[in-house]
């Protein structure tokens, strides 16, 4: 696949073009939640208002979404049928769970990635001083929406905010009657509330990665060449890390894998093919992604908290001319190991090494394998 300009302008969502909904869920007119903003980047996510600007809806498998909040605001309790990935970009934010939000409570701090489990009522406040802001990745190209909790949804029909059956917003004036109850998502039942498994502040932290935690290696077959000292550290699933010693914090299948890459300073990795679709949101430092070889490269500069989408089939090749590291999140749709492609050329200078891919794909010296595995 050849990358296009026209396309790598589409794919290249930069932070200030993101666009906000401030009005995107019901709990909007609720004490301390307002004002919040709601960004969809790679796909509709979870959002309940039409009018939410997607900055890219083509279907990657999952979904990327943001919210911005000033400290002291509150997104209320709720439940997601698929992953919700929280990734800490600039803040400090406190996470409650359970229906009332009692049940347990953790901080997460910038830089913090935490893999929020299915079926279970979540919310979270500003915390900090500043203003924050927090991106989610969510599984499945259709989430499926959200259940606000009982509490949540009641609260929200006295200001008249209701939640329709399409699970899109119903705004009833004040005075005017509101809408039939066949019309409108019910409540959950309070015996399926307390159904729910109940969630140890220990158990939720093991499925979050802090920055002290990356496992940074370098973990594919260009990291041994001169110049392309650049490192993976796995958060969620099975990503394209090519170490057999890599394990991902987060195991059980979530449809996509995260993780962190590095590229030190006047590094870079070899160009490279995906056959999966893929996504890179940029944290820090500088940073650029080259497409396609030869007369047709293309090159895209990235910013802090940009994000890029990364079509299956293209060469790809990520680069670092400046005097600091680079780090960025790397997902990759479906839940079995990838494959990252090298040209030959590559292949073959590891060789020159003694670096190669053991039969399980893994990283090994080459002179400990067997000589039939001598290609």
């Amino acid at each position: 696949m050849i990358l296009t300009p026209e396309e790598l302008q589409r794919r290249h969502i930069r932070r200030s073009q993101y666009r906000s909904c401030d009005d995107a869920f019901i709990d909007v007119r609720l004490p301390g939640s307002t004002p919040k903003e709601n960004y969809s980047i790679v796909g509709p996510g979870v959002t309940q208002n039409p009018d939410q600007v997607v900055n890219l809806r083509e279907p990657h498998g999952f979904n990327i979404g943001a919210a911005g909040m000033a400290p002291g605001i509150t997104n209320n309790q709720h439940l997601h049928f698929t992953s919700e990935v929280f990734i800490a970009c600039e803040g400090r934010f406190t996470l409650r769970w359970g229906a009332a939000g009692d049940e347990g409570e953790a901080v997460l701090e910038e830089g913090d990635v935490m893999c929020m489990p299915t079926w279970m009522f979540r919310g979270f406040s500003n915390s900090g001083s500043t203003h924050g802001f927090l991106m989610t990745v969510l599984g499945g190209d259709d989430t499926g929406g959200i259940i606000w909790s009982p509490d949540v949804m009641r609260r929200a029909r006295a200001t008249g905010l209701y939640l329709g059956r399409d699970n899109q917003l119903i705004d009833v004036p004040a005075g005017q009657t509101p809408p039939p109850d066949d019309t409108l998502l019910p409540l959950m039942p309070p015996a399926e509330v307390a159904s729910l498994r109940r969630w140890s502040a220990s158990d939720l932290m093991a499925r979050c990665v802090k920055p002290a935690q990356r496992d940074f290696r370098a973990a594919t077959l260009d990291a041994a060449l001169p110049g392309h000292a650049w490192h993976l550290a796995p958060v969620i699933g099975w990503g394209i890390s090519q170490h057999r010693d890599h394990r991902p914090a987060v195991a059980d299948p979530q449809g996509f894998s995260v993780e962190w890459l590095r590229v030190p300073a006047g590094q870079r990795s070899a160009p490279f093919k995906l056959d999966e679709t893929a996504v890179l949101v940029h944290a820090r430092g500088p940073l650029q992604v080259a497409f396609n070889q030869g007369e047709q490269r293309l090159l895209a500069d990235l910013g802090a908290w940009d994000t890029l989408s990364l079509p299956g089939g293209c060469w790809r090749q990520f680069i670092n001319t400046g005097s600091e590291d680079a780090e960025a999140l790397l997902m990759v749709n479906g839940d079995s190991r990838k494959t990252p492609r090298f040209d030959s050329d590559v292949s073959a200078a590891a060789a020159a090494l003694d670096l190669t891919l053991d039969a399980g794909g893994r990283l090994a010296r080459r002179s400990l394998l067997p000589p039939a595995m001598m290609v």
